[in-house]
């Protein structure tokens, strides 16, 4: 990615980031005030539900209280009794009756004909006199509409005890208004704030206005089951955010204005100087090493420069030098490869024939030594051109292969050419993984090692092909068991150093080429001892994609 691009990415990243703490501390405010008022809200219908509760207690505590005076079991003088009980201006009408649900007065708001017709009327069917008659409690009744109007009466109920016995019930019926129970709903009634109380499907305070949008809470009257609902209007609070909002915004912009105006000044001093140059490395990827950039003025871009010019020069001598030495190895090549193997296969042939021709046993013995060290000169230079051709040129990238069948076929090959050697492979049908095109060569080259540097004489080597996991890493295992002497320490150290000395180096090309084969596929080689005997050279390789 260019600097540039990184630049806009980076100016992109912070204006989110800005854009994101904005909108998180808007969010945040408007959550906490609405948390706020919602505390609010809830406080007051609990407040509210608590004060009708308190005037519904009061109401009951002064019908229980009349109905306990002595005269209340008086039924003679009921009559009397009630003028005095109805001298609270709250109340609607007063009855007593007999405990056996006979009327035995009824005074209040009403007519005389409803008075008399209903004075001596059995009503012992209904709650409010068969509670207190049954259990000795003050009972409050489901709020009813009176005909024709809006006005809703609750009928407040107590037992009238005379020498510990239920003797009747006084009964009173209490309008619910302001003036009754409702008396803190109208005070809290605002232009941004109503109250509802509801008593299951009827409505005993209805609301004055309704809100778009708002914040409500419910509270329960405990002695009745009445409830209370409190709406608040969110307008006032929602002006009051977005207030905040177009504040917050506009400190946002202010700040994204400054920070693109620093950018602005750093894209010109400083990146724009570093655009150029890496349009001068990218001259020097192409070979041109006489082109520096032109930096800007300053200090440090004018030592850059000088660097750059400096390395330009390095990478130029070191180019010559590169293709001289590449001239050289392709000469070497070509004659270790071809003029080597043709001239050596010429004194091989002479020797064997001088080994089958003498009579001598010293120049027989002789001869077939020189044959067999130049058929080992062959080989030599049959692995050098096998490793030139599967490590360089195009088409050595690693690819996904069938270790188990390049295994396989490396098996039948050792076989045919070691008859007495006991080579046995354990792998699956089919395992895949990333090798170049050499690693057969590779797997060849440790199974040929195991069999001729092997004492044995039959010589065991055993090929194996597995998953493991080393270190939370899966790996495709390809390992080569012998029961020969073991590699020489000396052999391992020269691969793990990287290099060969004066005083340490290896023996041929084999373990060279395993090595190279194995890191140049991403894969990792190691050994270790075969028990009881001999060794085990591990190649781990990379795992291919399941398709």
């Amino acid at each position: 990615m260019k600097v540039r691009t990184k630049f806009a990415v980076l100016m992109l990243v912070v204006t989110l980031a800005l854009t994101a703490v904005v909108y998180g501390q808007v969010e945040l405010a408007k959550d906490r005030s609405v948390s706020r008022m919602q505390e609010s809200v809830d406080q007051t219908a609990v407040q509210t539900a608590e004060q009708i509760d308190a005037q519904i207690r009061r109401q009951k505590d002064y019908v229980g209280f009349y109905a306990s005076r002595p005269q209340a079991s008086n039924f003679s003088r009921s009559d009397e009794f009630l003028r005095e009980f109805l001298t609270n201006p709250y109340m609607f009408a007063g009855q007593v009756v007999s405990a056996n649900g006979t009327v035995v007065a009824f005074e209040g708001d009403v007519t005389s004909g409803v008075r008399r017709e209903t004075v001596g009327d059995d009503i012992g069917d209904r709650t409010y006199v068969q509670y207190p008659a049954r259990t000795g409690e003050i009972y409050v009744t489901e709020p009813e509409r009176v005909n024709g109007t809006n006005q809703y009466i609750v009928v407040v109920s107590a037992p009238i005890f005379e020498e510990g016995r239920i003797t009747g019930v006084l009964a009173a019926a209490v309008p619910v208004n302001e003036f009754t129970f409702l008396t803190m709903v109208k005070p809290l009634e605002t232009d941004a704030r109503t109250v509802a109380v509801e008593a299951r499907n009827q409505t005993l305070h209805e609301p004055k206005a309704s809100f778009a949008d708002e914040v409500a809470a419910n509270a329960t009257v405990s002695s009745t089951g009445w409830t209370v609902r409190v709406s608040r209007s969110r307008a006032g609070l929602d002006a009051r955010l977005r207030e905040m909002a177009i504040f917050q915004t506009g400190s946002l912009a202010l700040v994204l204005s400054l920070v693109l105006g620093v950018a602005v000044w750093e894209y010109n001093a400083n990146i724009r100087q570093a655009e150029k140059l890496l349009d001068g490395f990218d001259a020097l990827r192409d070979g041109d090493y006489d082109r520096t950039p032109d930096l800007a003025s300053g200090e440090e871009w004018h030592q850059i420069r000088e660097g750059f010019a400096d390395l330009a020069d390095s990478l130029d001598d070191r180019e010559t030098e590169l293709r001289e030495r590449e001239q050289r190895i392709q000469v070497f090549n070509r004659v270790l490869r071809h003029n080597l193997r043709n001239d050596m296969t010429v004194v091989v042939n002479y020797a064997e024939y001088v080994a089958d021709e003498s009579d001598d046993p010293e120049i027989s013995e002789a001869a077939e030594k020189i044959a067999a060290r130049g058929w080992d000169l062959v080989d030599l230079s049959e692995k050098a051109r096998r490793l030139g051709a599967g490590m360089e040129g195009s088409g050595t990238e690693p690819v996904e292969t069938d270790v188990a069948a390049v295994v396989t076929d490396a098996a039948a090959v050792v076989r045919d050419e070691y008859p007495a050697a006991d080579v046995s492979v354990d792998a699956p049908d089919r395992q895949f993984a990333v090798t170049t095109p050499a690693f057969d060569a590779a797997v060849e080259n440790v199974c040929e090692n195991a069999v001729e540097h092997n004492d044995a004489t039959d010589p065991t080597v055993s090929i194996s092909v597995d998953s493991v996991t080393d270190d939370g890493e899966e790996w495709v295992r390809v390992a080569v068991a012998d029961d020969g002497p073991g590699i020489p320490d000396h052999e391992r150290a020269v691969l793990t150093d990287g290099e060969e000395t004066a005083l340490e180096h290896g023996s041929g090309l084999g373990l060279w080429l395993v090595h190279w084969v194995v890191e140049r596929s991403g894969g990792r080689l190691s050994f270790t001892e075969n028990d009881p005997r001999g060794s085990v050279v591990r190649m781990d390789l990379r795992p291919a994609s399941e398709e």
